[in-house]
Formats: structure tokens, sequence, C-alpha cells
């Protein structure tokens, strides 16, 4: 039954993608930096792009109020989609590796064309490799990895919950316990945010004004537990919201950041060889807009994200 809940949980929260990020773990062991680095890129930027939507919208600011405390709840799921590019999904890269050929280790100056990334091809890269042994040049060809889903669309669902407010601040915050998947290692999320109401300090404006900023943490750990993907993001943004009767719309400016920290051993010829590097996403800044629909309790809100990837957010909860 516990199994049971476990991956009914998974799949409502994380569907196919979170589930091809725990088979990387073993993928990752196949090939060694360099490679790494350009094969990952698109999850980086994709899963940093997710983590960073979903803070505008159904759950919007409270009007400015002179009463030190004034209630305002919201509990529910934030949906968040990144469209990644054709360009994404492939690379080319030449790079040199130490290899262990007929008992000698010999230094390989590797070739790989149009190799998938890990949103490419299922069908694993092959690269060509040339070495030289006693002035004799020699020609190669070792096979790679292929990408862990062939798609364009990352997901992700995330329940978030806010409370406020305390002298025109709210809190928001979102994430998951430590969530165990079989035997392919489990994974945490935590993040939460701050937004402060401007209404106060600008007197008589046609809508909210709001400061916001936020901070999350990402991490998952195989099934030796071995944390070998450490990601944190954080953000800033302007937003704006007018309400007409059940309709708001909102928009918002974000500047925001998102680094991981990936760790792992590399299975190579010679043995095992502990690989590891920091990646940064693309996404430095983005434009948002959208609006919030809201039927008495029930909140439901939908928004357009224009970045270095354009992005979709929706979010279903109830609030006062």
């Amino acid at each position: 039954m516990k199994k049971l809940l476990t991956v009914i949980l998974f799949i409502l929260l994380f569907q196919t993608s979170l589930y091809s990020q725990f088979e990387l773990g073993n993928t990752l062991q196949k090939i060694g930096n360099q490679y790494a680095q350009k094969y990952l890129e698109p999850m980086t930027t994709g899963l940093g792009t997710n983590l960073n939507s979903g803070f505008l919208g159904g759950y919007g600011p409270s009007a400015y109020s002179k009463i030190p405390i004034w209630p305002h709840i919201y509990a529910g799921v934030k949906f968040c989609e990144v469209i990644m590019q054709d360009v994404d999904k492939s690379f080319n890269l030449s790079y040199q590796s130490t290899e262990n050929i007929n008992g000698v280790p010999v230094q390989v100056n590797w070739t790989v064309n149009d190799a998938p990334t890990v949103f490419g091809s299922t069908t694993p890269a092959v690269a060509t490799g040339t070495y030289n042994i006693g002035g004799t040049q020699y020609t190669t060809e070792k096979t790679l990895i292929g990408g862990i889903e062939n798609t364009k669309f990352v997901p992700l669902l995330i329940p978030q919950i806010g409370v406020g407010t305390i002298f025109g601040t709210d809190l928001i915050i979102r994430g998951l316990p430590s969530i165990g998947y079989g035997n392919y290692g489990t994974f945490t999320l935590f993040g939460l945010a701050l937004r402060h109401n401007l209404g106060g300090y600008i007197k008589e404006l046609p809508f909210d004004i709001a400061v916001q900023g936020g901070f999350q943490k990402f991490g998952i750990t195989d099934k030796n537990a071995n944390k070998f993907v450490n990601a944190t993001s954080t953000f800033v943004n302007l937003q704006f919201n007018k309400t007409f009767t059940i309709i708001s719309i909102y928009a918002g400016a974000q500047y925001e950041n998102y680094s991981v920290d990936v760790n792992y051993a590399y299975i190579s010829s010679l043995g095992n060889v502990n690989v590891s590097f920091t990646q940064k996403g693309e996404n430095s800044f983005r434009g948002i807009v959208g609006a919030t629909l809201s039927l008495g309790f029930i909140k439901f809100n939908t928004d357009l994200n224009y970045g270095s990837k354009f992005a979709f957010s929706a979010g279903l909860g109830v609030g006062i």
C-alpha cells in the first residue's frame, strides 16, 4: 500500500520528468565531465525556469490595509512547463580522455556530432576517436549515451501555501519532504518567498503593486544515498495586480538566478573517476503576464513567461 501511494504521489507531482532524472543518476556514470556539462545544459535551464515560475497569480497581493494583521491565505498547486527549442536537443563536442587500450593508458581525441542532450533522441551517440601509438595513428569508436526523454516540454507540479498579511507582507512556502521512488533514489524541494505590498507608500494607485524575493533548494539523491544533483535558485520581482470583480489581471518583471552542483562517479576504462561541476541556467530575466479567476474560495490562475525560454504556469487552489 505504501509503495502504491508513493507511485501515485510521484505521478501526480512530477510526472515523467523527474522519473527521467532518477534514471539520470545511472546514465551519467557512463560519461566524463565535459560531455556531462553539454548533455545537462538544457535540463539546468529548464528546471531552473520552472522552479522560479508560479509565484505570481492565484495568491495575489492583498489590498493595502492600515490594520496590521489582515487574514490572507492560499493553499494549492502550481503547474509549470518550459518549452525547449530544437537547439536544446543535440550538441557537437570535441574532447580528450585517457583510455585503456590493450592494457596501456592512451590519450584519445574524441569527436561527436549531433549527440543527444538529456532531452534529445534516446538513440546513443557514437564518438569517433584518434590516438597515437609508436608514431602510428589509429581510429576507434565508442558508444556513449542517448537522451533520457525525447521531448520539448519540461513540466513540474509544486504544492504551494501562502499566508499573510502582516503589515502588508505575505509569506509563500512551497516544497516536498524527501520522497523515495523504488531503486531510483529520492528528491527534495523547499522554497519560500516574501512579498511586500507597496500600497502604503504609494497613495491612490489604481492597482496593487508589490515587490517579492524568494529562495529555493532542490536535490536528487541516487539509490546509494549519493546526492548527485544539488540546486539553488533565487529571484526578485516587481508585480502589479488589478482586480475586476472575479477576475484579476497581473504582470511582473523578474530577475532570477539558478545554479546546480552535479557530483557523480564516472566509470571509465581505467576505473572510477569523481566528477564534480557547477552549471548556471540561461534564465536571468523574464516578463510575466496573466490572470486569476476567483469563484468564491476557488482560485485559478494562468500566466505566460517570456525570458530566455518561454514558459507557461497555472495554479489551482483555495483561499481568502
